[in-house]
């Protein structure tokens, strides 16, 4: 990974999915992992995922989705 990742936001609203999210959430395209929460003014909880610069998912050329259904733990008939 490059010494300055750029950073995503994912947000979950479910505190047990949140929870699934953080403790497995892994890019499969650079290996970026949750590296803080934030809560906002709303209540709602950010996960921020630290990804290379150069990381795909990061850029927006590839979706994330099957990183997070992976690490969400949901099972395969619900993903899209």
């Amino acid at each position: 990974m490059s010494p300055e990742p750029a950073f995503t936001t994912l947000a979950a609203g479910a505190p047990e999915t949140l929870a699934a999210l953080v403790s497995n959430y892994q890019c499969g395209s650079c290996g970026g992992e949750v590296d803080t929460l934030v809560t906002d003014n709303t209540g709602l909880i950010n996960a921020h995922i630290r990804h290379d610069d150069n990381c795909p998912v990061l850029n927006g050329h590839v979706s994330a989705i099957g990183d997070i259904a992976r690490a969400a733990d949901i099972p395969a008939t619900f993903r899209p």
